[in-house]
C-alpha cells in the first residue's frame, strides 16, 4: 500500500515537472496574458521624389512579454536590424511580441524626414493592420550637400494687442532693427484664467524688405524660387475648423539681402492673462543659395 502511494506520488511529481514548462510556454504565447502575438511588419523607404531607397539600415526593438514563473511576468526588448531591398522595402517576420519601436533609419547621404514622428506601433489587430501591398512609408531626403547655415531662435512673452514685434533673424534678439515682424492680436484681449470664452486671434508675419510664404512641405531643405508674399496673415475665429487657441506654422523666407531660410513659429494665443507666449526658430543660408540642408 505504501509502495503504491509512493509510486503515484512520484508519477504526479514527474508529470507536474513536465507540465510546468508547458504551462509557462502557454502563458508566454497567450496574448491575453503577455500581449505577445505573431508580428509581421512591412515598411518602405522612399526619397523626396517618391523613389525607392535601397540599402537603408533600419534598427528597431520588439517588446516581448514572458514569465519567469506562472505568477511572475516580465518583459524584454529584442533588437533587430533590417536592410531595405532594391525596391526600398523591408519586412519583419517570424517574431512574437506586442510592441515595436523604431530606433533609427539611416543611410549615408540621406536625412530622415523631420516629420517622421511615428516611431512606435502597438501590435494588435484592432490597432495596426500590416499589409504587403500597403507598407508603412518612411521618407528620406537625398542630400545635395550640406552648407554652413546660421541658426537663431527666440522664446518669450509678446503683447497681443496689435503691437509690432521686431526680431533679428541672425542672432535671435528682439531688436527694433530686426527684419522679422510679428503682430499678435486677440479679441477680447483679457479674460479670466478659468474662462472658456471663445475668442478671435490673428497673426501677421512679414520680413521687412524681403518676403515670406507658408509651407506644409514634408521637407524644408530647399527654398522655392517663387511664390513669396510681402506678409502672411493667419486669422482664426470661433467655429473655424482649425480653431485651437494657438498656431504652429512653418514658412520659407527671403531677406532683404537675398538670403533664403526656413522659419517655424508657435504662438499660444490662449495664454492667460496677456501677454501671450511666442517662440520661433529660423535657419538662414547667408550665401544666397536656396539649399537649406544642415
Amino acid at each position: 500500500m505504501n509502495h503504491t502511494r509512493l509510486t503515484i506520488n512520484v508519477l504526479i511529481s514527474t508529470l507536474a515537472a513536465c507540465l510546468f514548462p508547458l504551462a509557462i510556454m502557454a502563458q508566454v504565447e497567450d496574448p491575453h496574458v503577455t500581449g505577445n502575438v505573431p508580428i509581421t511588419f512591412y515598411g518602405k523607404v522612399v526619397d523626396q521624389h517618391d523613389q525607392p531607397v535601397p540599402d537603408v539600415t533600419v534598427r528597431l526593438e520588439i517588446r516581448v512579454g514572458y514569465f519567469t514563473s506562472p505568477t511572475s511576468g516580465k518583459e524584454r526588448w529584442d533588437t533587430v536590424r533590417l536592410t531595405s531591398d532594391k525596391s526600398g522595402v523591408f519586412v519583419l517576420t517570424n517574431v512574437n511580441g506586442g510592441f515595436i519601436q523604431f530606433n533609427s533609419i539611416e543611410k549615408n547621404g540621406y536625412k530622415l524626414s523631420p516629420k517622421q514622428v511615428k516611431a512606435n506601433f502597438l501590435y494588435y489587430p484592432q490597432v495596426f493592420h500590416p499589409e504587403p501591398a500597403n507598407p508603412v512609408v518612411f521618407k528620406m531626403w537625398k542630400k545635395a550637400g550640406e552648407e554652413q547655415l546660421v541658426g537663431s531662435a527666440w522664446h518669450g512673452k509678446v503683447a497681443c494687442d496689435g503691437t509690432t514685434n521686431h526680431f533679428d533673424l541672425h542672432n535671435g534678439h528682439s531688436s527694433a532693427e530686426g527684419v522679422l515682424e510679428i503682430i499678435c492680436t486677440r479679441t477680447p484681449l483679457n479674460f479670466e484664467m478659468t474662462s472658456r470664452q471663445p475668442f478671435d486671434y490673428k497673426l501677421i508675419i512679414a520680413i521687412s524688405g524681403g518676403s515670406i510664404q507658408p509651407t506644409e512641405d514634408e521637407f524644408t531643405y530647399l527654398a522655392p524660387e517663387s511664390g513669396y508674399l510681402s506678409s502672411v496673415t493667419i486669422d482664426r475665429k470661433p467655429g473655424d475648423p482649425k480653431w485651437g487657441g494657438g498656431l504652429m506654422q512653418e514658412f520659407y523666407v527671403k531677406t532683404d539681402k537675398g538670403e533664403y531660410g526656413r522659419l517655424s513659429v508657435e504662438w499660444d494665443a490662449g495664454h492667460r492673462p496677456a501677454p501671450t507666449s511666442l517662440k520661433w526658430e529660423c535657419t538662414i543660408n547667408p550665401s544666397g543659395s536656396r539649399n537649406l540642408e544642415r
